[in-house]
């Protein structure tokens, strides 16, 4: 029995065209689950780290001038926001060490990470969600629920990424955390 399609190939019968369309269907879905995971990661990316590398570049261009190389500014940009990470580190470091010894000051490192970490990406992500809407709709129920829902799913989740509580630091900003822990305990 012949496919009776348009796109089916000479002499394939039903059975093989399903079989076809099956895996080439599978394959599409596949291929949008990774892109959506690629565009979550992205975004991800942004909203963790898209502050503290705006501020190395601030602050390369601040250091260099405007009128600066851009490879220099480039380099310049991520050594200051490498430096940036390895500070807040540091302080996770330090709200580690002082919680060991039992030291309630522990909680004065940890509202500065939480100021710097988790709510400045999240007032970020909110103004990016509060940007959909037209300045007529500001009083709307949605504008409000969709902007502060928004700021408090992107601070949690940017909370629990860094885990200050957590005795853990990734391995290229590994030196700056053992020094606060040294230094704390």
């Amino acid at each position: 029995m012949k496919s009776n399609e348009s796109d089916s190939y000479y002499g394939e019968s039903e059975e093989e065209y399903l079989a076809r369309k099956t895996e080439e269907s599978n394959a599409t879905g596949g291929l949008m689950a990774g892109l959506f995971a690629l565009l979550l990661f992205c975004v991800k990316i942004f909203v963790i780290y898209g502050a503290f590398i705006y501020a190395g570049f601030l602050l390369a261009r601040k250091f260099l001038g405007s009128e600066s190389d851009k490879v220099k500014i480039l380099g310049y940009t991520i050594a200051f926001t490498y430096l940036i990470f390895c500070v807040i580190y540091f302080f996770k470091g330090t709200i580690i060490g002082l919680r060991a010894k039992n030291r309630n000051i522990w909680i004065l490192p940890w509202i500065v990470c939480i100021l710097v970490c988790c709510l400045t990406p999240a007032f970020i992500v909110s103004s990016f969600a509060a940007a959909l809407f037209s300045p007529e709709h500001y009083d709307n129920i949605w504008y409000k629920i969709i902007s502060w829902g928004s700021f408090i799913i992107s601070a949690v989740c940017v909370y629990n990424i860094y885990a200050f509580k957590t005795p853990s630091a990734p391995r290229f900003v590994s030196w700056s955390y053992r020094l606060g822990v040294k230094l704390t305990s």
